[in-house]
Order: structure tokens, then sequence, then C-alpha cells
């Protein structure tokens, strides 16, 4: 929602925009230490180590692509247009984790894993 709030704020928000960028680094800090936590339980133990190392590698390589492709964004269709697309991405993203990632809440490490 901060990345929604960042799209459709005008230029002369400065207040609005800054907490809700803070809200936004917050919150994605906050996710990025998922990576480490929720691949373990999608794998069996015997594929553990190279799931969870194909898992952070994605990740580091989406990092690095977006690190490149944001400025070029930002430059080419403006900061509202570029917030609005990482905001579908997100959108993207969640829907996808809520139909496909399976709940691991009530499970042993062996029976999320499928094990």
């Amino acid at each position: 929602m901060s990345l929604l709030v960042l799209a459709l704020a005008p230029a002369s928000a400065s207040m609005p925009m800054i907490v809700a960028f803070g809200v936004f680094t917050l919150t994605m800090f906050a996710f990025s230490n998922l990576v480490g936590v929720f691949p373990p339980e999608c794998f069996p133990t015997e594929a553990r180590a190279c799931g969870v190392g194909l898992s952070i590698a994605c990740s580091r390589l989406g990092s690095a692509i977006g690190t490149f492709l944001l400025p070029l964004g930002i430059a080419q269709a403006g900061i509202q247009m570029t917030m609005l697309a990482l905001f579908g991405v997100l959108l993207v993203g969640m829907l996808v984790s809520i139909a496909w990632a399976p709940e691991t809440k009530h499970l042993t490490l062996d029976q999320a894993s499928g094990g």
C-alpha cells in the first residue's frame, strides 16, 4: 500500500511521501528475512541446501535487476508510473503466494517439506 501512496501522492506532498517510503522500507526489511526461513520448510531434507541456495540466488538476481531497472524506469516513465508498476509486481507476488504457498503453521519441518 505504501508504494500506492507514493505513486498517487502529488509531488508537493513531501511529508506523506517520506512516511510512505519509511513504511515501505521497514516492511520490506521485515519480509526480506523470510528468504532464509520459508524455503527450508518447502524442500525435502535431501534437497534442502540446494533449494535454499537456489531461492536465495533468485532473490539476489531479482535485487540486482531491480537496482539496475529502477533508475531507468524513473527516467523513462516517471516516478509515479514506476511506483505503480512496482505496486503491481508486489500485488501479483502477494496473490501468487496466497494461492500457492503452503501453510506451515502447525507442521513439523518434515511434514512441511512433504517428507
